[in-house]
Order: structure tokens, then sequence, then C-alpha cells
């Protein structure tokens, strides 16, 4: 038979069972909360970085990405090497081709924005080149090839892109491509009037109060513009250029003296700058910029500004972190 010691011993025992067993048991299973969470949390950031890098590789390169950068811990440190290779500067340069041209052409020699835009992405070349730069474009067997020339404007003063934006004008003015020079470099967006039977649509008759607005009181006057270009005579395979003869024009607050003037004072421009980045996102995104994006918008814009390539515009939207969260 127990003591009454040894009962009141044995009941405490049991007792300090009754209680240490349920607390051991709860934190056994806070600690397999706690595992579990870290589990979820790295199976959830590898998935964001599978996800990350299918869109990088997809907007960059226009392909799924390869075991490597499916692999990566952090696929956006891989930007900088995507955009050095062939597949960026295709995929980029027919995209600005489409951007500034519209319909694509059937025949490849007839096509200088890909050429120049692909020329200045291999090259590394500064993107106002595209636009300004002292280029000739010539018809090659299987495209077109790009030698220095002091008197090129980038693509504009290429015989092909010329003849693709001669307009029709019954006097040769070319109001078509003094409206492209605009819109490529700047994004103005205008919609273009249907005239009725009758009307007068010559030098003159554009000088209506319907139509003045547009083609010589806005800061892109479009007559005003074209009289800084060549004229065009007869059309298809006759058409030839008379060179301009109406001398330095009032633009932009100045006096432009030629085409190439008054593109540099374009490109110069913050318009210019905001312009590319604009398409930068569209071609990232598919969209343009939203307004939660300003702040990647505005780093976009002072990139290009400072060191002066696409790419770099490129690669700071695509390296921050709210394009692969977006």
């Amino acid at each position: 038979m127990l003591s009454p010691r040894r009962i009141l011993s044995r009941r405490l025992r049991i007792s300090l069972i009754a209680v240490l067993v349920p607390v051991l048991a709860g934190g056994a299973a806070l600690f397999t909360r706690k595992s579990a969470h870290a589990e979820d949390a790295t199976v959830d950031r590898a998935e964001l970085n599978e996800r990350c890098s299918v869109r990088l590789s997809m907007a960059l390169l226009g392909d799924s990405p390869d075991a490597a950068l499916l692999a990566s811990t952090d696929p956006q440190s891989a930007v900088d090497s995507m955009l050095a290779t062939p597949a960026f500067q295709q995929r980029f340069a027919r995209f600005i081709n489409s951007e500034v041209s519209g319909s694509p052409v059937e025949d490849p020699k007839n096509d200088p924005v890909y050429w120049l835009a692909h020329h200045v992405l291999t090259q590394n070349k500064p993107w106002s080149d595209l636009f300004i730069g002292p280029y000739r474009l010539l018809p090659t067997e299987t495209g077109m090839s790009v030698t220095n020339d002091p008197d090129g404007v980038g693509y504009f003063r290429s015989p092909q892109w010329m003849r693709r934006f001669a307009g029709n004008d019954e006097e040769g003015t070319m109001l078509v491509a003094a409206f492209r020079m605009t819109q490529n470099t700047t994004g103005l967006e205008l919609k273009a009037s249907v005239g009725n039977a009758g009307e007068d649509r010559s030098l003159e008759g554009r000088k209506a109060p319907a139509c003045k607005g547009c083609h010589y009181d806005a800061w892109f006057a479009l007559d005003t513009v074209a009289q800084l270009l060549p004229k065009r005579e007869g059309t298809g395979d006759a058409m030839t250029f008379v060179p301009p003869s109406a001398g330095p024009q009032q633009l932009l607050g100045k006096t432009i003296a030629n085409d190439k003037e008054y593109l540099e004072t374009l490109v110069s421009s913050e318009a210019w700058l905001f312009n590319q980045c604009r398409r930068v996102f569209k071609f990232l995104y598919g969209r343009e910029e939203n307004r939660c994006e300003a702040k990647v918008f505005d780093a976009c814009v002072e990139a290009l500004s400072e060191k002066k390539t696409i790419q770099a515009a490129v690669a700071t939207v695509a390296k921050d972190p709210s394009f692969c969260t977006n």
C-alpha cells in the first residue's frame, strides 16, 4: 500500500503530463504550420520567377524561355543579354517599322525603316540615328545596305520612303511625307478630313478656314513643312523629285532652313523622348503607359535621354519589378 507522500507525488506527475502534452502538441503543430508556410512561399516565388521568365522572353524575343531562364531565380538579370540578341534586334526593328510605316511592303528592298532600325540596334547606335543619322540606304539582293552619307537624314531621304509617302497632291506638294515626318518623331495624331466634290484642295484652297488650322497655323503646319521637301513629279515607277525651292520656313518658333533642321529640332524635343517611351511600353505591354506607371515612364525617358540607346529605355521598363508583377 502506497504511503500518502508517494500517492501525492504520483498524482503530481500525472497532472504535469496532462498539462505538458497539449503544449508540446501545439508546438509541434505550430512548427508544422511554419514549415508549410515556408514551403508555400518557396513554391510561390518559383512560380513567380517562371511567369516572369515567360513574360520577358515572349515580350523581348517573341519566343518561349529556354531552360536556363526558366530555372533562374532572378530572370530580370538576363534582360541586358536578351537585348543583345539577334532575336530582339529583329523583333524590335519589325515593331518600329510597323509603328512608323503602317502596313508592310512586299519587297524587302523597299523597306528602309526596318533595315536602318536593324542597323541602329545591331551597332548599338543612338536611337536618334534612325531619324536624323547620316546614312544612305541602297537595295541589295536580299534587302538594303546601310552606308554613311553626310547628306542622309535617317530614312527620310531614301528614295523608297519618299516614293511611298509622296502623296497624290495635284501640285506635287508632299503633304503625306510632311505629316509622316512629324508623326514618326513626335507621335502626332491627326484625323484626315474627306473633301466634298467640287471643293478646292489646291495650295490656295487649303488656306480656307476649314483647312488652314492644320495646314498653316498649327505648330506642325503641314503645307509649311512640305515647303522644305522636294516636289513630286509623275507617279509610280516614273515618279521623280524636284529639289525644294521655297527657302527657309518659320516653324517651331524659329527659322528652319531644310528638312534636316526640322527633324533635328523635333528629335531634340521632349515630345520625341515621350513618343519613344510610349512605343517602348507598347512593345513590352501591347499598350501605352498607365497613369500609375508614371514613375517607370519617367525613368524610361531619363534612360533614353542620358544613354541615348533604345535598349537602355527598354531595359529600364523590363527590369522594373512591376513588369513581372502587373
